[in-house]
């Protein structure tokens, strides 16, 4: 290496670290730049989502005009452009900002809580639940015995919403049969997933002509997005995403050990529950319409870990910058990989997820006894 390359990336080390600043003031330095850099990177790949599709590529300024021009006639007597940019792409690029932010963070908490980087959202069984009660709508009709209207565009996502909790409630109630430890929350996790699971399998199987609306729902998809369901997910997802920011601090307690977190006046089993119900309600609303997406939740919080190290207050920050920016990406690639077919996004978000969980099973799992 030169000494030009040295002196270049002692002062990137430098500004990146705020100079020669106090601890705090470096932390809060990384934190705006955290912030800064995934502001521009989301807008550049929502401005990209808006741009780019199977049908048609506009130019950005097109696209933005043709955006503020429809909501300046509130979406009415909207000309194609409009109606393309407004109606189709622009709730699609919502949501999937909002699902990526929303998964990475709970499996953020999900990892600090549990102490494990192996898991992610689904370990509690809530996808499971999810994609069991969503199934028995989509193949059967399912209306709550008659308590919801079948016509209903909010019945699959009330279904995997309930679905969800439900199973991370069993979940819960078995791991804290089990003493409420770590390995007691993932096992518990486990065993709810493969039950609910088997109940999918089941109704796979019965599902007749209805399988390619089954599958499309489980392996995830953004095709069927509109505002209604975009706000549907991006206003819990905010709420709550802001609600567990605000324990970072206690989050960083929780990783230095039960014992310690105690010595310092934290209640771990009562704050363990509450941020496990938090991540997994908002799973559930990350699930409600877009289906079952595998990875980000691993993939995301691991990486912002490798990028600002392990405090919370710079991870959760993190994973709300790059999660969005990953599912956009994902969605994305999925339209365009093959014209004309669209891919399910689970798929894409797998492919990606599956060489990390390998370099963390294999590499650093041993770091991680539980």
């Amino acid at each position: 290496m030169s000494d030009e390359e040295r002196s270049f990336r002692a002062s990137a080390k430098r500004f990146l670290d705020g100079g020669g600043d106090t601890h705090m003031q470096r932390k809060r330095h990384r934190m705006k730049m955290i912030v800064l850099l995934g502001t521009v990177l989301s807008v550049i790949m929502f401005l990209a989502m808006l741009c780019i599709g199977p049908t048609k590529i506009v130019d950005p300024i097109t696209a933005l005009t043709s955006l503020f021009s429809a909501i300046g006639k509130d979406g009415s007597v909207m000309s194609p452009d409009e109606i393309l940019i407004y109606s189709s792409r622009t709730p699609r690029a919502i949501a999937a900002l909002a699902v990526g932010l929303g998964l990475s963070v709970a499996g953020a908490a999900y990892q600090a809580v549990i102490r494990n980087p192996l898991v992610d959202p689904y370990i509690m069984g809530v996808s499971s639940g999810a994609g069991t009660l969503a199934i028995a709508v989509i193949a059967f009709d399912f209306t709550f015995f008659g308590l919801m209207s079948a016509y209903s565009i909010y019945l699959i996502a009330v279904a995997a919403i309930v679905g969800g909790l439900v199973a991370f409630l069993l979940t819960m109630a078995l791991a804290l049969r089990a003493g409420g430890t770590t390995n007691a929350y993932v096992l518990s996790g486990v065993v709810i997933g493969l039950v609910f699971g088997a109940a999918q399998t089941i109704m796979i199987v019965f599902s007749g002509n209805k399988v390619s609306n089954v599958m499309l729902w489980l392996f995830g998809s953004f095709s069927n997005i509109t505002w209604e369901k975009a706000i549907f997910i991006l206003i819990p997802v905010i709420i709550i995403s802001l609600f567990i920011f605000r324990y970072a601090k206690e989050m960083n307690l929780v990783l230095l050990g039960e014992g310690q977190a105690r010595q310092m006046g934290l209640n771990v089993k009562r704050f363990n529950a509450m941020i496990l119900t938090l991540a997994s309600i908002m799973t559930a609303f990350c699930v409600a319409f877009c289906g079952i997406i595998g990875f980000v939740g691993l993939v995301v919080p691991h990486l912002c870990r490798m990028l600002f190290g392990g405090d919370h207050r710079l991870v959760l920050p993190g994973s709300i910058a790059l999660g969005g920016v990953l599912m956009m990406a994902a969605d994305l690639a999925a339209r365009m990989i093959i014209p004309g077919n669209e891919l399910p996004v689970g798929a894409i978000t797998t492919l990606i997820g599956v060489p990390v969980f390998a370099y963390l099973l294999f590499i650093r799992g041993k770091m991680y006894n539980g």
